[in-house]
């Protein structure tokens, strides 16, 4: 297994997919480390927030996991964490969710595209 970091930022005022990253079927090894902007200035994520990554698999199904948010506002996507990350070959439409620290509601989603 290789392992791999992949940092990206996206745009919480983009409504559509923002990258798309190769990812071999079975992989394990790729870490996600992504900021986010608003309008091209990046976006301090509060304290206490909840970023929650889904992973819409060409199957019609998908995955969800919670991610941890580093102090440096960095979202953390680990596939270690989950090893059936890229288990179907195909285009995986992937949606980050950032909900707020105090209310819970959605404050931004962000989109980006893996290829496996």
């Amino acid at each position: 297994m290789i392992s791999s970091k992949h940092r990206f930022t996206l745009d919480m005022q983009v409504k559509h997919s923002q990258i798309a990253i190769p990812v071999t079927v079975g992989d394990t090894g790729k870490v996600f480390l992504i900021n986010l902007s608003d309008g091209g200035v990046p976006y301090k994520i509060p304290d206490g927030s909840l970023a929650m990554l889904t992973i819409h698999r060409p199957t019609g199904t998908h995955l969800q996991a919670f991610c941890p948010i580093e102090s440096d506002s960095t979202i953390v996507y680990d596939f270690m964490q989950n090893e059936n990350t890229a288990v179907v070959e195909g285009i995986h439409d992937c949606e980050l969710t950032l909900y707020g620290h105090v209310s819970g509601s959605v404050v931004s989603t962000a989109w980006f595209t893996m290829v496996v």
